[in-house]
């Protein structure tokens, strides 16, 4: 079953095949982004800063500094996900995080 992240709102706005895909995906299967890194800091496929997953949530630190990717990765091309997304998490840490923009098509 695909793992949701959520917006502030709590709208579900992309997924993970699993928790330890290192591969994000928008709801349509398009890939988003992946963590390059040991921790939750996702980039864009260009390498810039798209956000950080943050419980169940992906959203982008509002203190972000500029640290770009030298990695590559494969792009893993469309996936399908699986199953509904559940009840979101309580998201108490509203103050440091914005939301990341990208479609919240379900």
């Amino acid at each position: 079953m695909s793992v949701y992240l959520f917006d502030m709102s709590g709208v579900p706005i992309a997924f993970r095949r699993t928790w330890s895909d290192p591969h994000l995906f928008a709801l349509d299967g398009h890939w988003i982004g992946w963590c390059p890194w040991e921790d939750n800091t996702v980039v864009a496929p260009d390498g810039d800063y798209l956000g950080s997953v943050v419980d169940d949530r992906l959203v982008r630190r509002n203190d972000w500094c500029v640290m770009p990717c030298d990695r590559t990765t494969d792009n893993p091309g469309i996936v399908q996900r699986t199953g509904e997304p559940p009840t979101p998490h309580v998201f108490p840490n509203r103050f440091a995080y914005d939301d990341v923009l990208i479609s919240h098509s379900v």
